[in-house]
């Protein structure tokens, strides 16, 4: 595949990842219980979420036991995940939706609201074209000592070094079809996100994997069909015992001093 990264395109983004979720169901379920276990080892007075898409993440949390969030600052540029954010925030008074671009309404929720306790950027940061200007507006975000929660596939996963192996591409970070789709502009490695985070002027204070995916979404979908929906927990029991293999990885990162 190119190795050059597609241009942005929100509306393709939004069709594409309303209409094309097949396996990404799993990946999405388990990449939201990362972001919990967070929240949950935390519980933040105030919380930023940085792009929702369909399902904003504060009802997850509350059904899963939080408390104690008197602010919740989604920031979606897409129109009809910024909709589904607001429809959300209507049950919700202590949810406000900021749309548009981080970097650009960042300035504004910190004016209105304050740093914040703790940032979700989830499945986000390898689709942005400029990282660094994204982790600089969060830091500028984060309070003293609130913490950073932040996910992205992972270049040297198993699936990917497997496709190496086969010779389906050439190296771990190529750009998949599936990543052209859903517009990636790049392929993380737990390397190269931990030097973008602390070039940020952050510090990493957890980091891990999420799920074992041996094959590709489409090749995931006939393996459960064949196995059943129990391997599934094996699956990601086995991302975060090995997460240099896992399909995703996480930092949790801390805003250290003023």
């Amino acid at each position: 595949m190119s190795a050059v990264p597609p241009a942005r395109d929100l509306r393709a983004y939004e069709d594409a990842y309303a209409t094309d979720y097949d396996f990404e169901a799993v990946q999405v379920r388990f990449r939201r219980e990362a972001v919990l276990r967070c929240l949950l080892a935390h519980r933040p007075r105030s919380v930023v979420e940085i792009g929702c898409g369909l399902e904003p993440l504060l009802p997850h949390y509350l059904q899963a036991g939080g408390d104690g969030v008197a602010r919740w600052i989604v920031a979606e540029p897409a129109d009809r995940f910024a909709a589904a954010a607001r429809e959300v925030a209507a049950l919700h008074p202590g949810m406000h939706v900021y749309q548009g671009l981080f970097e650009d309404v960042a300035p504004a929720i910190v004016a209105a609201h304050g740093a914040v306790d703790l940032v979700v950027c989830s499945g986000l940061l390898h689709e942005v074209p400029d990282p660094a200007a994204m982790l600089r507006a969060i830091r500028g975000a984060m309070a003293p000592g609130a913490v950073l929660h932040l996910n992205v596939p992972n270049a040297l996963s198993l699936h990917r070094r497997l496709a190496v192996a086969m010779g389906l591409i050439r190296e771990p970070g190529e750009f998949s079809a599936r990543n052209l789709q859903m517009q990636h502009q790049r392929v993380y490695s737990p390397g190269s996100l931990r030097q973008d985070v602390e070039s940020a002027g952050l510090r990493v204070a957890a980091s891990g994997g999420i799920f074992l995916k041996p094959f590709t979404h489409a090749q995931m979908q006939g393996v459960v069909a064949l196995l059943g929906s129990d391997i599934l927990p094996g699956l990601a029991v086995l991302g975060a015992q090995l997460p240099e293999l896992a399909s995703e990885i996480y930092v949790d990162a801390v805003a250290d001093g003023a």
